[in-house]
């Protein structure tokens, strides 16, 4: 009997130690299942809270925004969401002690990517039309990189020419002045040979006064000259600093026709060495003028002398005599004679062209707006704008497929001057290239870029044109003649080149305005500006032009390919200028820098054993979660 019980206490033993690591399976499967529901629990939760999105701002611009006014009630929200499945949790047994938001990334940060990102993946999905493919983008930017660098280079070397013109002015008024010496000198030698001593002297004094224009000519000469030299040498580099955006045939022709600017400067150095040595003879003249002035008073002052004390019989002095000795003194005057004559003979024609480029400078609005078509009035109130924040520093470089999905993106929700809007600020297009806080201001800014940029293709077609190459060199003779410095031919021309450039360019931002497609690329049948529509359009100080291209491109491309070329961070921040500015329409308080795009919360709380509680049933545990849209 004292034997039987073994076994029984060997089973008990055995199921003691079968059911305690049955227990601890299942107690470590339950907090391993504890850990897995907390996570599942914490990250549906945060889904629940960023489905909160902003409704308007993804049903009018299909991005989502967690609008977070407080900037504390996030974690509150969480655990408002997490309740339910805590109170569920069943074998799960769990309880949330607090949250802590352990990481907020707003629409705002990290210049502008995440903005980008909404956008890019809302776009991935559109389908689109006339998209190009990176090559076909590749090929778009630099041709109109070569048109910007071309268009910089003719704005450049134009202001050259236009100190060259002036350097040929200051001759004309040496020339003019030398002449008007000499006739002058011719006049008062006719007084002296008619021994009229009063309008002698008046003339001396007035030759006095015109040989003294000639150090003033001469150093002004001198001025715009050493400009002229320095600012070439700028232009120069700057050209060879863009040579690599431009293709060869357009760098052998910019080559071909700048180097004139070289030649005309070497020429001209020879040509300031006459000019500079009449200044010697001046103060040569004015001694014998002097000289001739004294001795006319002291011929007068004997003739007075004689007439007073003379008797009725006397013959008198004799005059021959004395103003001869004047006339000796004034007869060793020399004027000098410069042999470099004026280059600008039809000034006529040179002055049309620079008054085209001055409209454009002055008044471009006034050219392009086609008639009766009003400019928008619109304010942007931009004391709380995103753009605020961003700083150079935040500057990111996009491909070149994404900057054209971000360009497609805009001109679908975004407004623009041919937009039928009817809201307060209507250039939001035109905004995002501008930046400026009116309507009227970006407007200005975005016709000017699109000017520049016609300017440059323009230009590009005409330097690969023969044709209206040999029409610029025709009028070009025409302004300088003959005579002159051979190289101000060559200055001359490549300045009407830009010019007629510049007045085609008027013609297709006018056309654009009014509706119609302009080609990026012109060809001899899609160009509208004659030469003397050019000179026409110049003296009347309007220019013209209708129709639209078959395959061009409208106003709206145009911008696009603005935004394409400038494409950088700061763009982002101006289209989330505009998304608040139209949000804020419905909710004042409505802040971009008050939207989430990114968060992630750490919630802390306990569970229970079930097995093994003993004298602390309560364990802690942890739960990290994060969201992004």
């Amino acid at each position: 009997m004292h034997n039987k019980g073994h076994i029984t206490v060997f089973l008990s033993l055995a199921f003691l130690c079968i059911f305690s690591l049955m227990c601890g399976l299942l107690e470590s499967a339950r907090t391993a299942g504890t850990r897995w529901y907390l996570k599942l629990a914490a990250d549906s939760a945060m889904d629940s809270v960023f489905s909160r999105y902003h409704r308007e701002a993804w049903e009018k611009y299909r991005i989502f925004l967690l609008e977070d006014k407080s900037g504390d009630k996030l974690e509150e929200e969480w655990l408002g969401y997490m309740k339910p499945y805590i109170d569920y949790s069943g074998w799960y047994s769990m309880d949330m002690q607090d949250a802590n938001l352990m990481q907020k990334v707003l629409i705002t940060d990290d210049s502008g990517r995440h903005m980008k990102q909404e956008i890019l993946d809302y776009m991935r999905y559109g389908i689109f039309n006339n998209i190009p493919d990176e090559p076909g983008a590749v090929t778009t930017l630099a041709g109109l990189k070569e048109a910007a660098a071309v268009e910089d280079l003719s704005k450049s070397y134009g202001e050259h020419t236009k100190e060259a013109v002036r350097l040929e002015h200051v001759i004309k008024e040496i020339n003019d002045s030398l002449e008007k010496q000499r006739t002058i000198w011719l006049e008062a030698n006719s007084y002296l040979s008619h021994y009229n001593g009063n309008g002698f002297m008046k003339k001396a004094d007035e030759l006095e006064k015109e040989i003294n224009r000639i150090p003033t000519l001469i150093k002004t000469y001198g001025k715009i000259a050493d400009e002229l030299n320095i600012q070439l040498q700028k232009t120069k580099s700057k050209k060879e600093e863009s040579f690599n955006q431009l293709s060869d045939p357009i760098q052998m022709t910019l080559n071909s026709d700048t180097n004139w600017y070289d030649s005309y400067v070497r020429q001209d150095g020879e040509r300031r060495k006459a000019i500079e040595a009449l200044a010697v003879n001046v103060s040569v003249i004015e001694d014998k003028i002097k000289r001739s002035v004294k001795r006319t008073e002291e011929v007068e002052q004997i003739i007075d002398d004689w007439d007073s004390s003379s008797d009725d019989d006397d013959d008198g002095p004799d005059l021959s005599h004395l103003w001869g000795s004047v006339m000796d003194i004034w007869g060793e005057i020399h004027i000098s004679t410069l042999s470099y004559k004026n280059g600008v003979k039809d000034t006529q024609k040179e002055k049309v062209l620079e008054k085209v480029q001055n409209l454009v400078k002055d008044g471009l609005i006034s050219l392009v707006l086609p008639e009766g078509k009003k400019i928008s009035k619109g304010v942007l109130n931009n004391n709380s704008f995103p753009s605020l924040i961003y700083t150079e520093e935040q500057e990111e470089t996009d491909g070149l497929i994404d900057r054209i999905l971000f360009e497609e993106y805009c001109s679908q929700f975004l407004t623009s001057y041919l937009s039928e809007s009817g809201k307060d600020v209507q250039y939001e297009l035109e905004y995002l290239i501008g930046g400026l806080n009116t309507d009227e201001k970006n407007f200005s800014s975005a016709v000017s870029d699109i000017l520049a940029i016609r300017e440059g293709l323009n230009l590009v077609h005409i330097l690969t044109d023969q044709e209206k190459r040999e029409e610029a060199n025709a009028l070009a003779a025409a302004i300088t003649g003959v005579t002159g410095l051979a190289p101000l031919n060559g200055l001359v021309s490549f300045f009407i080149m830009g010019i007629w450039a510049m007045g085609e360019a008027i013609v297709d931002v006018r056309r654009l305005l009014q509706g119609e497609k302009v080609v990026l690329i012109k060809s001899k049948d899609t160009w509208k500006l004659s030469m003397e529509g050019l000179l026409d359009s110049g003296n009347r100080g309007t220019f013209e032009g209708e129709g639209s291209d078959d395959n061009g491109i409208n106003y709206t491309g145009y911008l696009k390919l603005i935004l394409f070329v400038s494409h950088g961070s700061r763009q982002y921040y101006r289209l989330m200028d505009v998304i608040q500015m139209n949000l804020r329409a419905a909710d004042e308080t409505f802040r971009m820098t008050h939207c989430i795009y990114r968060a992630e919360i750490k919630g802390r709380g306990v569970s229970r054993h079930l097995f093994f509680g003993g004298l602390k049933p309560d364990y802690p545990i942890e739960v990290r979660t994060e969201k992004a849209y």
